[in-house]
């Protein structure tokens, strides 16, 4: 099987770096502008789909981002911690966001390998329901590039808000969105909102000290953000 090529000083890929070259800015906001806009991001789907190329997405940048523009913008972010660490869920509520927290449990699969569940869909389906109820916001930004995920639920929110939907926008990164969330045929989505390379930063990783490692410094479904 042919390999593809690696910068051995950073672990590059080819691929990544022509992904980069390609990489625009984000999508103006121009859809958001002046309006009550509820933003709710699956950390685990956009992290994973930046942190795959060595980036991260600066949360604090988009925050603001999304806040210069809408009149009013309510930020609800959803992520899994580790071992009772609190940091990264302090973190982000400093920048403005509510955290809605899934505390991941160790799991065996069948043949004894220890994992994580720390999946945080479930959770998020949930929220998005109970907000979808609210008559309070006029565009819903699902922040995934997850059909089974924000796709399904953005048909939901159209079957429960039949007469009075809010506009509902998608959120995600180029190259990790599925064909089944474009807004061209997809006539649940209004819109699709892009990240763009002046949101993305270097990842910084920091090696695990416990057991349970997979050889470089990250454990087995552990955050991406370790």
């Amino acid at each position: 099987m042919r390999r593809e090529k690696r910068n051995h000083r950073n672990g590059t890929r080819l691929s990544d770096i022509l992904w980069l070259a390609k990489l625009g800015k984000t999508t103006q906001l121009k859809g958001i502008r002046n309006r009550k806009v509820l933003v709710l991001i699956d950390e685990q789907n956009l992290s994973i789909a930046v942190n795959k190329r060595n980036l991260m997405l600066q949360y604090d940048l988009l925050a603001e981002r999304i806040k210069s523009a809408a009149s009013l913008a309510k930020l609800h972010i959803f992520i899994a911690t580790y071992k009772n660490d609190e940091s990264r869920k302090k973190q982000l509520a400093r920048m403005g966001y509510v955290v809605h927290v899934k505390k991941a449990r160790k799991k065996y699969s069948s043949n004894g390998r220890r994992d994580w569940d720390s999946n945080v869909d479930n959770l998020y389906a949930f929220w998005v329901g109970l907000y979808a109820r609210k008559n309070k916001y006029d565009v819903m930004i699902l922040a995934s590039g997850d059909y089974g995920l924000a796709g399904e639920l953005s048909r939901a929110i159209c079957t429960i808000r039949q007469h009075n939907s809010p506009a509902i926008m998608s959120l995600s990164l180029p190259g990790s969105t599925s064909e089944g969330l474009k807004a061209h045929w997809n006539r649940y989505i209004k819109a699709n909102l892009y990240i763009g390379l002046d949101l993305l930063g270097p990842l910084h990783r920091r090696p695990h000290r416990s057991n349970g490692g997979n050889g470089n410094g990250r454990r087995h479904g552990t955050n991406p953000f370790c």
